[in-house]
C-alpha cells in the first residue's frame, strides 16, 4: 500500500479531527492529511517560544547563563515541576528553557514567554514566514478549559517546516539549533517514537546506526499533538524525515493516559512514514 493512501486510512480511522504533514530529508518527498488546516497546538507552541528566545541570545539582547528567578506569581498548573518548587529558586535561562521543552513544564514556558515577549513572538513568526502559526496568550487554563484555541494554533505544514530548520539549522547558528534538538532530545518517545524501532538502552550499536528523535509534544483535553524530526547517522547526511500530527475533538473519557486514542494514532502514522523512507525495506 502507497504511503498517502496509509496514511488517508489511518486517519480516517481517528474519531476526531486529525492532521499530519511529513518531509523526506533525502528525497524532499511529501506527505500530508489535512496538512493545511489550523489545529490547536497545546504545548507545541513552546517550539516558536524556544525559537524566538535563541534568536535574541543570538542577536546580543541576553545570555542563556543569565538567572531568572521563579516568583511566587508565576503559579500555574498542569505539566511541569516547577509549580511544586519554591518561589526564589533562581536557574540560568537555559535551564527554564529546557524545562519548557523536555518536561513541557508551563510554568517555565510563561516566565519564557514574559521573558522575550509575546508580541516578539508573533514577530519572529511573521519575519520567518510563518503565517500559519500562532501563540495567543500565555497558559491560562481558566481559558484554555473554554476554547483550545485560545493558546495557540498552528498547521501540521507549519510546524514540519519549522523543525526541518531547526534540524538543518535555518534561522539560526548551528550551535543554536543543536542546543535546541538538545533541549528536545527523545521528547514524545512515547508518541512519534513509541512503534519505532530504537536501539535497546546500553546497546553498542554504532551511531550511525542509531534512531535519534527530537521533538515537542502537546496535550489538552481530547487533544494530543506532536512536530519532531527522525534521523539516523549524523544530521549533514540527512537520513531522516520531519513530521507534525495534530488531532483534536476525541470524544473518549480524558484519562491522561499514555494509551489515549490520539497518542497511539501518532505512533501509527510515525511507523507508517518510517518504514516508508527509512525503514530497510525502503533502502
Amino acid at each position: 500500500m502507497e504511503l498517502a493512501e496509509q496514511v488517508r486510512e489511518i486517519c480516517e480511522g481517528f474519531d476526531g479531527r486529525i492532521g499530519l504533514s511529513a518531509y523526506n530529508f533525502q528525497t524532499e518527498e511529501t506527505v500530508g492529511y489535512r496538512a493545511e488546516e489550523r489545529f490547536p497546538t497545546a504545548s507545541v507552541i513552546k517550539l516558536p517560544v524556544l525559537l524566538t528566545l535563541m534568536q535574541q541570545v543570538q542577536d546580543g539582547q541576553y545570555s542563556l547563563d543569565d538567572p531568572l528567578m521563579l516568583r511566587r506569581g508565576d503559579q500555574i498548573g498542569g505539566s511541569g515541576l516547577l509549580q511544586f518548587l519554591s518561589p526564589g529558586l533562581t536557574m540560568p535561562i537555559r535551564d527554564w528553557a529546557f524545562l519548557m521543552m523536555c518536561i513541557s513544564d508551563n510554568l517555565a514556558t510563561n516566565v519564557l514567554i514574559d521573558q522575550v515577549g509575546m508580541e516578539k513572538v508573533q514577530a519572529w513568526l511573521a519575519d520567518h514566514d510563518y503565517p500559519d502559526v500562532e501563540l495567543r496568550r500565555k497558559i491560562d487554563f481558566a481559558i484554555l478549559n473554554k476554547d483550545q484555541n485560545e493558546l495557540g494554533i498552528a498547521t501540521p505544514a507549519g510546524l514540519t517546516r519549522m523543525m526541518t530548520a531547526v534540524f538543518h539549522n535555518k534561522h539560526l547558528t548551528p550551535n543554536a539549533c543543536q542546543e535546541m534538538l538538545r533541549m528536545m532530545n527523545k521528547v514524545g518517545a512515547d508518541r512519534i517514537g513509541r512503534y519505532l524501532p530504537f536501539e535497546p538502552f546500553g546497546s553498542d550499536a554504532p551511531e550511525e546506526a542509531k534512531l535519534n528523535l527530537a521533538g515537542k509534544t502537546g496535550s489538552l483535553k481530547g487533544t494530543r499533538a506532536q512536530t519532531a524530526v527522525i534521523w539516523r547517522g549524523k544530521r549533514e547526511d540527512n537520513w531522516g524525515f520531519a513530521i507534525t500530527v495534530m488531532n483534536e475533538g476525541n470524544p473518549e473519557p480524558e484519562l491522561w493516559n499514555p494509551d489515549a486514542p490520539g497518542v497511539l494514532v501518532i505512533g501509527r502514522l510515525a511507523r507508517a512514514v518510517y518504514d516508508a523512507w527509512l525503514g530497510e525495506e525502503s533502502n
